[in-house]
């Protein structure tokens, strides 16, 4: 099933809808992405499909990728009430952390025990890795606008005024930024020659979320070798082992700051290479994308043990009924 391009639209996602409506009408088990899209077309699938067929007319589905932050207001009781009714299909979620195996349930209202671990991976390409490494340069780079406190980077390039501050987003656009801050957003290939060129990554993502983010920019990071800093989130530390292969810190400027000096200082640059150095060796080993598919086909292997066995049930029911008895 094709995907959307990276510069979709409206329109886009709405033939995506369809597509996907469409293609798993008669199947029994099926994938979908939770989180592609502005508005998820996959996932609203499930959900039309959980609120328009019965039980047994339903496909088993497994969700995967980024689950959902909830909105305030009605919004997020709409959010809530879709996610419901997709629940009814979804037999199983891969989510990105193992926090939301407890944290997603609570969160949606939806039955406990579907939600299960699949380590996220690092996304550069063999073309990426290939290109010689440039000469680490003088600035700390963040990126992506996933979920961002930037308005904490932003203190925190105020507290280092020495330290030139690199951000690739379109979150910061009318801001007023001091001025050893730069930010905009940038393509794909700048996004990663920029990644390539710091000396230092930072990953500040907002506190107390009902989801975990930013997997993507710091396991790339770390797979580069970077000295890299992300707040202490959800999902972090099933991707990063404190202190070995990055930096975990509280989403505060003065901890981000003193994490960032760190890395700067001469004194420590033994320590930070041998972090660089053993986050480069850990994603490359344990975060690939073949691994996150052999974790996804477990899941999916597990499901289709469920429906097996709901399938089993059913025709037991059937057999055990009394009009079946009569006529045997």
């Amino acid at each position: 099933m094709s995907a959307l391009p990276r510069d979709h639209r409206i329109g886009d996602e709405l033939r995506q809808f369809l597509r996907v409506w469409w293609r798993i009408r008669n199947e029994q088990l099926v994938l979908l992405d939770s989180s592609t899209g502005r508005f998820q077309p996959d996932f609203l699938v499930a959900a039309v499909i959980g609120l328009t067929r019965t039980s047994g007319r339903r496909p088993a589905v497994v969700m995967f990728g980024d689950m959902w932050q909830p909105d305030p207001g009605v919004r997020g009781r709409v959010q809530r009430l879709l996610v419901r009714a997709a629940d009814r299909t979804v037999v199983r979620y891969a989510a990105l952390s193992t926090d939301e195996i407890d944290v997603f349930p609570e969160t949606w209202g939806v039955g406990k025990g579907k939600v299960r671990f699949t380590p996220y991976f690092a996304t550069l390409t063999d073309a990426d890795l290939s290109e010689a490494s440039p000469v680490p340069g003088d600035y700390v780079f963040a990126g992506g606008n996933s979920h961002r406190d930037y308005a904490t980077l932003l203190e925190t390039a105020r507290l280092l005024p020495e330290r030139r501050f690199v951000i690739a987003t379109s979150l910061l656009e009318g801001h007023a930024l001091p001025p050893n801050v730069t930010a905009a957003p940038v393509s794909h290939q700048e996004f990663v020659r920029l990644l390539r060129g710091a000396h230092t990554v930072v990953v500040p993502i907002v506190t107390a979320l009902r989801r975990s983010t930013g997997h993507q920019t710091y396991l790339n990071a770390m797979l580069l070798g970077k000295p890299t800093i992300v707040t202490d989130a959800l999902g972090v530390r099933d991707h990063v082992r404190a202190g070995e292969t990055a930096l975990v810190v509280p989403g505060a400027a003065a901890a981000y700051a003193d994490a960032v000096a760190w890395t700067f200082d001469p004194v420590n640059a033994d320590s930070v290479a041998a972090i660089g150095a053993a986050a480069a060796r850990d994603v490359a080993t344990r975060f690939t994308f073949e691994d996150h598919v052999r974790a996804l086909l477990g899941v999916i292997d597990e499901a289709a043990d469920v429906c097996l066995s709901g399938a089993s049930a059913l025709r037991n029911s059937h057999s055990d009924s009394p009009q079946r008895q009569e006529s045997s």
